[in-house]
């Protein structure tokens, strides 16, 4: 039976969750290719009303439903243990463990100051009114983040160098080849790359050589999304 994925909808065919993203790697990355991607609306969630909760993605599998980018990698690597690992080992996941918590505390939150208000002109415009409000009460008026986008951007690069450190000595966060740890990060420069104005990314350097080895993984699967 096919994998069917419930991501979160954008403007046209637009898709820039960074967490329904990383899911859509680690299907590729294990080989599932035949999968269906279901767009669900930031106001209404109920084409997932079936797992009792609303939180995006999830996952089914046959009669067994999964939700959370990271209980989802998880579930893959479990249930498909003949396709290319995701973590390498049982160290390996708790060290992604650490890596996934990076990224909610670090990485996106920074990345959030940046790209609040280019991310509210790539929700359809029938969510609007409810994404506001949404993230208003999170992080006050959306229009105070139209500005001083350089400023932002170079402070965000110092909080991340040590991923460029890393990657100045490796290819990729996995090693030699990629593995989870690596989509969780890329995840977050994909909703950059689908909503921002601004490039994010340093226009040279081992983040960016990362970053461009990842956008042709899977016959460019990333690099060929639409954006907006």
């Amino acid at each position: 039976m096919m994998i069917t994925v419930y991501e979160l909808d954008g403007i046209d065919s637009v898709r820039f969750s960074p967490f329904c993203w990383r899911t859509l790697l680690a299907l590729k990355h294990k080989g599932l290719h035949d999968f269906e991607r279901v767009p669900v609306s930031f106001r209404d969630r109920s084409p997932i009303t079936f797992s009792g909760q609303e939180r995006i993605p999830v996952l089914i599998d046959g009669d067994h439903w999964v939700n959370d980018s990271w209980h989802i990698a998880c579930y893959l690597e479990d249930a498909y243990p003949d396709g290319p690992t995701l973590f390498g080992s049982d160290m390996g996941r708790s060290q992604a463990l650490f890596i996934n918590a990076w990224t909610q505390r670090i990485q996106n939150p920074g990345l959030i100051s940046i790209i609040l208000w280019d991310t509210f002109q790539a929700v359809n415009q029938a969510d609007r009114d409810w994404w506001r409000e949404d993230r208003e009460k999170k992080f006050g008026r959306i229009e105070e983040y139209k500005s001083n986008q350089a400023e932002k951007i170079a402070a965000w690069h110092q909080e991340l160098e040590p991923l460029r450190v890393t990657l100045r000595s490796q290819p990729f966060l996995g090693g030699q080849t990629p593995a989870y740890v690596d989509y969780l990060v890329f995840g977050t420069f994909l909703f950059a790359r689908f909503v921002g104005r601004e490039d994010v990314i340093e226009a040279d350097g081992s983040v960016r050589d990362w970053y461009n080895l990842l956008l042709d993984m899977f016959d460019g699967f990333a690099r060929q999304a639409p954006t907006a």
